[in-house]
């Protein structure tokens, strides 16, 4: 039998959807991959609505802790709209990479609950697979305390936006990159694809090297989320300094093909992290 939650997300019946889950039904109710077409209700809302950031059923799902999978990440991702991919994280939490997160893990942090390991390499997978969108998702993500090692991947490396891969460069030491990301930053620079900023070709500075050791010690969810620079014994013009806020945005650049969401098709690779 299946869950009465699909059925009140078909018919676009959020306040049914809002009364099962004051019930105690699952958001994620049971995969109906085989029967429907459908693993989940969250991913049925989510097709119901591919021209808007997202419907009632589609945050009443995501605030009650919906399982995020590979093809919901793509509506999150696939897109140069970032309402969802910010809904999201309002009620989800980027844990440290040193936390557990297995599927019998749940953490939670100023009410949210972190994503399970699972939930963060389908993101990861998602968003390398559409680094066109990286200056769309990536400021987001890492103000959202993701840690910014995870994107050092040849796939971004190659394939990202110059100003998308000069602003994840602001958020590491770029001096001391692995060999073959160099390499691949040296053909670009080369090819004229790539555009470095003038100071990625000085040594890094004090100041940057003291930013980067004190997210090391905080940790990026705490740095770049709450006011704990604010207790730092540091000036107060320091602090947006401190969380990478100095640091211009990329823009985003529209093309006539892809400004839609980019559905999963049978060219879909995917990308190994974590």
């Amino acid at each position: 039998m299946v869950s009465p939650m699909y059925v009140a997300v078909s018919r676009h019946q959020s306040e049914s959807v809002r009364v099962l889950l004051s019930e105690g039904f699952s958001p994620d109710a049971q995969d109906c991959t085989h029967t429907l077409g459908l693993h989940s209700p969250l991913f049925l809302a989510l097709s119901h609505t591919p021209d808007k950031p997202y419907s009632e059923s589609v945050r009443l799902l995501v605030a009650a802790g919906a399982h995020m999978k590979e093809e919901d990440w793509f509506y999150a991702l696939a897109t140069d709209q970032t309402a969802l991919l910010q809904l999201i994280l309002e009620y989800r939490w980027i844990s440290p990479p040193e936390t557990p997160t297995g599927s019998g893990s749940v953490f939670q942090r100023d009410g949210k609950v972190s994503f399970q390991l699972q939930e963060l390499r389908e993101l990861l997978c998602v968003a390398l697979e559409h680094v066109h969108f990286a200056p769309c998702w990536l400021p987001v993500l890492l103000k959202a305390g993701l840690q910014p090692s995870l994107l050092l991947h040849p796939h971004m490396f190659d394939h990202a936006d110059s100003d998308a891969l000069n602003y994840l460069l602001e958020f590491v030491n770029w001096t001391t990159l692995p060999g073959g990301l160099k390499i691949i930053l040296e053909r670009r620079r080369e090819e004229q694809t790539w555009k470095p900023w003038p100071h990625f070709d000085t040594i890094t500075s004090l100041s940057h090297m003291c930013r980067l050791q004190i997210r090391s010690m905080l940790g990026p969810d705490l740095l770049m989320r709450t006011s704990i620079v604010q207790q730092l014994p540091v000036p107060s013009p320091l602090h947006c300094f401190l969380q990478f806020r100095d640091i211009q945005e990329p823009s985003y650049k529209h093309s006539p093909l892809s400004n839609q969401i980019q559905r999963h098709n049978n060219t879909h690779q995917h990308r190994h992290v974590l």
